[in-house]
């Protein structure tokens, strides 16, 4: 099965938090980081790891995701979206590139096992 395929089927679960069962791009996101982190053991992780494990093209990543991850960063800089406060202050940079759970990402974890 090509990862496309693989990662859309991991990631097409119904969501009972949102209306008609589809996630929203930040619970895909939320949901790619619970896997980094509870399936592979990491700590900190990447933009581009997130990406990998949603199975998105750099181009889509860029113009859809990028963005709402910026948002959901806790030290992100004032141009970021806003996101549901959900999700809000869930990531923090750790250095150029590599993330981490906050506190508070690290409880809206447990939503995501």
């Amino acid at each position: 099965m090509p990862v496309s395929n693989q990662c859309e089927h991991r990631f097409a679960r119904r969501n009972e938090h949102t209306e008609g069962g589809k996630m929203t791009h930040a619970e895909e996101i939320m949901r790619a980081v619970a896997a980094l982190i509870r399936r592979e053991n990491k700590r900190i992780f990447s933009r581009k790891e997130v990406r990998d494990k949603i199975g998105l093209t750099p181009r889509r990543w860029l113009n859809s995701y990028t963005s709402i991850f910026q948002g959901m960063r806790s030290d992100h800089p004032g141009g970021a979206p806003r996101v549901r406060d959900r999700f809000k202050d869930v990531f923090r940079q750790v250095k150029r590139g590599k993330h981490m759970l906050t506190r508070r990402g690290n409880q809206l974890l447990t939503e995501f096992e």
